[in-house]
């Protein structure tokens, strides 16, 4: 985990921090809720803001049956209103990624960003990406993890102060 602090003065979308973690654990699972990474981040203003950026690394023959949730502590955020297969706290839900034949050899790029603008504290919070009601997840790797190499995926917070 790396901790940048740019600006500590408050104003009007200036950064305050920046806390970030990245890891090249392989994952191969098929529980329906998994915690792919976490990461904590104390405001420095209850009015601040905080911009979550991940970027996961997934095999594409991963078959989700479900979906991702974000959360902050134990709160669901930017959860979908017509999810799949039961993900009722995801922002992202589907029945296979990329292909429904897969190619056991590929490994993609998952993006997403958040503003979470409720933190409403000073304390220190800590956001988690988990999967939700999946069937099949191949995080960091490919389906054929002997062949087909590794990958990083990166989970970001920006604090923005108000």
């Amino acid at each position: 985990m790396s901790l940048v602090k740019l600006n500590t003065r408050s104003g009007g979308g200036i950064i305050g921090q920046i806390v970030s973690t990245t890891t090249d654990t392989q994952v191969s699972n098929t529980d329906a809720s998994y915690t792919l990474m976490s990461l904590a981040i104390t405001p420095s203003a209850s009015t601040s803001k905080v911009l979550i950026q991940m970027s996961l690394m997934l095999g594409t023959v991963t078959n989700p049956n479900g979906g991702f949730k974000l959360l902050r502590d134990s709160t669901a955020l930017g959860a979908v209103g017509n999810p799949h297969g039961g993900a009722t706290n995801s922002f992202w839900s589907a029945d296979n990624y990329f292909t429904d034949a897969g190619d056991d050899y590929t490994i993609q790029p998952f993006n997403y960003s958040f503003l979470d603008t409720g933190i409403s504290t000073t304390s220190a919070t800590t956001y988690s990406v988990a999967t939700e009601s999946f069937a099949q997840l191949y995080f960091n790797r490919a389906k054929d993890a002997t062949g087909a190499g590794n990958a990083r995926s990166t989970f970001t917070l920006v604090e923005v102060l108000a």
